[in-house]
Order: structure tokens, then C-alpha cells, then sequence
């Protein structure tokens, strides 16, 4: 299980506990990071010019599982959680996409892709 997720930006050090171990991760230029207990992942966004650039994806034992830019035409914006208490990111196109600027994004395990899902509001 992770637990006391720390951000440190000043130092792009991500830390957590897992069990017995203290992982740390570090990230050029982190920004923000979230864990997501449901699924035993760390989120991170990170490079910001000046919103994030990389999304990245850890699991509990610190092994990078998944790395992504925004979707095309998008950027990132923030992380948040959805109904199932999943972390999701949120993208924001400078242009409404079918009538919305900011989007849900959520990371699908078994296609190691970001799906979008519903409109954020």
C-alpha cells in the first residue's frame, strides 16, 4: 500500500512508503503528484511550460509503468479523481472540443493508453 506520498519539487524528488521500503523517485521539473489507492499508482505531471507537459505513471514499487505527453492538441492541467476513486488528468484544448475546453483523461491499464472519458466541469 503507498503511503505518505511526498512532492518535493524544489529537489524533482517524489518519495512514498510501501511496506517496508521508502521509494524515491526522481523527476526533472516535477510539478505535482497524486496517488491513486484504488489502483496502487503514483501520478505525476511534471515539465511545466508553464502547464505540464509529461504525465507519468508509477506503481506502488516505484517501476515506471506508462509516460505520455498530452493528447494532441491539448494540454495538461491538473489531476483529480473521478467517481471511482481513480486518479484521471485533466486536459484542457484551447479550442471547445465538442463543446467543452477541459477534459477527463484516464490511463487504461490493459491498452497503456489515455482514454477520454467525460467532459470536466
Amino acid at each position: 500500500m503507498i503511503e505518505n506520498l511526498s512532492c518535493s519539487k524544489e529537489n524533482d524528488l517524489l518519495q512514498w512508503a510501501c511496506s517496508e521500503s521508502n521509494i524515491l523517485v526522481n523527476i526533472p521539473f516535477l510539478d505535482y503528484a497524486m496517488v491513486d489507492s484504488t489502483r496502487q499508482l503514483v501520478f505525476a505531471l511534471s515539465e511545466p511550460k508553464p502547464l505540464p507537459t509529461v504525465l507519468t505513471i508509477f506503481n506502488a514499487q516505484g517501476d515506471k509503468l506508462f509516460w505520455s505527453a498530452p493528447p494532441e492538441g491539448a494540454t495538461f492541467y491538473y489531476l483529480t479523481f473521478n467517481l471511482s476513486k481513480e486518479v484521471v488528468v485533466v486536459c484542457s484544448y484551447p479550442a471547445k472540443k465538442n463543446g467543452w475546453h477541459d477534459w477527463f483523461y484516464s490511463w487504461d491499464m490493459t491498452r497503456n493508453a489515455l482514454s477520454c472519458s467525460d467532459p470536466a466541469y
